[in-house]
């Protein structure tokens, strides 16, 4: 039987009423400090989940660093009154600051910057560390704004993990958003009032909704996928010690994770019977609201992962074409993606938005610099990762710390 680490990270913002800062991150909908928030709920599901190994591990994050000793407190007493159901741990700012501490003992300080608590990326690779360090075959990764419904869960996410199909390893495997009426696609309605829309980021649902027909459709278990959902992925040890997600992307690091993987020949395959339901706090959807910020993200992170395909070639031999990933993110990863960016800036800026800083077409061109600067430095961080995941798993130190946590109150630090 595999052992399986669930990791779940939950989001925290300033308390209602609150202007945000300066010096927020932007997530897609983090719970205000002063409300309960999904999290109970998505744990209460766990319970009735049938499988003998598993940990809990909660990734505490909050929008500004001055939050988030509060965030870890709010997080520490939704948490507790499970401590008897399964074996849940808390990783907040307490934590990280431990590993920091240790990595300093040995001499590994440039490594610090690239193992934080800020950006969506960042966070997802804290689960990475945390789950490697607990000794996981499997990670699956989950959000807090969902719930389980299928006692048989994690069975299923992990029944072919790890086993071979046409002589291919399964690395990943992606499961189904379900909305709370049970269903996947989009409806009619929703794909009628885009049915019109040339410009690819308008379409964007619309293209999603076909990528996910395309796999479901198929008679076959598994399928090879061109697109993952963060809140219901598996990673096996073998592509976790070795894929890092990407700390320049923007947005959508599921999806910029199964590139990253394909990168170096790990691949993720489509179970359709793994579900979860979606029940994300501002929509009655599968998917959040698409906001003008977003869309901004989605052109710089477009845009990024097509330059780090381009230069692929220098780092890998292993061949990604955009072929493989169409629809959906293959459409957003083609040379015209930019006019599409441009024409989007113009087309769904708010109305209360006059006058922006820069020019739409100036936005794109510093997209496509980014993009220059910072892919080749993806591919130096994944080499460092490798080295971050040996030198941190050799740390008993480290090992017994997160044993001690299991084992005491959760979430309470302690400092070794």
């Amino acid at each position: 039987m595999l052992k399986v680490v669930v990791v779940v990270p939950t989001y925290w913002r300033w308390e209602r009423g609150k202007l945000a800062q300066s010096d927020d991150i932007i997530y897609d909908h983090p719970i205000p400090l002063d409300q309960p928030g999904t999290l109970d709920r998505l744990l209460e599901s766990l319970k009735g989940v049938d499988y003998p190994d598993f940990q809990v591990v909660i990734v505490t994050v909050a929008t500004n660093p001055a939050l988030e000793k509060a965030a870890e407190e709010k997080t520490r007493k939704i948490i507790r009154k499970f401590k008897n159901d399964f074996q849940i741990l808390q990783f907040g700012i307490s934590d990280l600051n431990v590993i920091h501490q240790h990595l300093q003992k040995l001499r590994l300080e440039s490594y610090i910057p690239f193992i934080n608590l800020r950006g969506y990326s960042n966070v997802r690779n804290i689960g990475l560390i945390v789950s490697h360090l607990l000794g996981s075959d499997v990670i699956v990764g989950l959000d807090d704004d969902e719930i389980i419904v299928d006692k048989n869960y994690l069975r299923i996410a992990t029944r072919f993990i790890g086993k071979r199909l046409n002589h291919e390893f399964i690395a990943g495997i992606a499961g189904l958003y379900l909305d709370k009426q049970r269903n996947y696609k989009l409806s009619q309605k929703e794909i009628q009032a885009k049915a019109g829309e040339k410009n690819l980021f308008q379409r964007k649902e619309v293209i999603m909704n076909d990528a996910v027909l395309a796999v479901t459709k198929s008679r076959d278990k598994l399928v090879k996928t061109p697109f993952v959902f963060g809140g219901n992925m598996v990673i096996h040890r073998k592509m976790f010690e070795h894929v890092p997600f990407d700390p320049y992307i923007t947005r959508g690091e599921d999806i910029d994770y199964l590139i990253n993987g394909k990168i170096l020949g790990y691949h993720f395959f489509f179970d359709k019977d793994l579900q979860i339901i979606h029940l994300p706090p501002d929509s009655s959807g599968i998917h959040s609201a698409y906001t003008y910020p977003k869309l901004k993200q989605d052109i710089i992170r477009f845009v990024y992962e097509s330059h780090k395909l381009a230069i692929t070639s220098m780092y890998s031999q292993h061949n990604v074409t955009l072929e493989e990933l169409d629809p959906y993110p293959g459409y957003f990863l083609r040379k015209e993606v930019e006019e599409h960016a441009v024409e989007a800036l113009y087309k769904m800026r708010p109305k209360e938005i006059e006058v922006e800083e820069i020019s739409p077409e100036e936005f794109v061109a510093n997209a496509k610099h980014r993009a220059q600067q910072l892919a080749p430095e993806y591919f130096k961080f994944q080499r460092k990762w490798i080295k971050i995941m040996e030198v941190l798993k050799e740390d008993n130190g480290l090992v017994e710390y997160l044993s001690l946590i299991h084992i005491s109150e959760p979430t309470r630090p302690l400092y070794i």
